[in-house]
């Protein structure tokens, strides 16, 4: 029950951030990004310095001026936070298709060599075989293993293993509390959010 709560509150939040980054949120930014704005906000000095005696007019000006710096650092934080989960997605893929591309050469060469390796095994059956027929005696040559190319690798197979890049990852880099938080819930609405489509198709 609490589980199931605690899913429909996500799912809701979600929603409603969704809605908001969709049709709400970009008309602020587009306000506080516009040029002119930012001159008159910057303008806005100028009243407080020849009319500092007028109360009601500092005031508002002060109100005015300290709205603003919390809705643009609001939205610096928010979008320095989206950008720092693109740029993780953005690294994560690129990592992916590198461990795929390097697997996939890595098993082409295994292959090739795995079919020499054939190769150099029928030669000696055939070796053997125009020997027996001539009445010959003959001895087979010992054949080396095949070399596992991961192996080769300066991380062993184990850089191949499934989630070895995030784990060496955490590992090497530093770590802040904050910004794995905020990554660690992000990725969870992610992947609720692709369960949901899953289940929806």
């Amino acid at each position: 029950m609490l589980v199931q709560l605690k899913n429909s509150l996500a799912h809701w939040l979600n929603s409603a951030n969704d809605f908001l980054d969709q049709y709400v949120l970009p008309w602020p930014v587009r306000f506080l990004t516009f040029r002119f704005v930012i001159l008159i906000t910057i303008g806005l000095l100028i009243p407080l310095i020849l009319f500092a005696g007028n109360t009601v007019l500092v005031l508002m000006v002060n109100s005015y001026l300290n709205t603003m710096s919390v809705a643009v650092s609001s939205i610096v934080l928010l979008y320095a936070t989206i950008s720092e989960a693109r740029q993780k997605q953005i690294a994560d893929l690129q990592e992916k298709r590198a461990q795929e591309d390097h697997s996939h050469v890595t098993e082409m060469h295994q292959l090739i060599l795995e079919s020499l390796q054939n190769q150099r095994q029928e030669i000696e059956d055939l070796k053997k075989l125009v020997a027996t027929l001539s009445g010959q005696s003959y001895e087979s040559e010992t054949l080396a293993p095949v070399q596992d190319l991961k192996e080769l690798h300066p991380r062993g197979s184990q850089r191949f293993a499934e989630g070895e890049p995030h784990q060496r990852f955490d590992e090497q880099l530093p770590h802040n509390v904050l910004v794995t938080t905020v990554r660690d819930s992000l990725r969870s609405a992610r992947k609720r959010s692709a369960g949901r489509k899953n289940t929806n198709l």
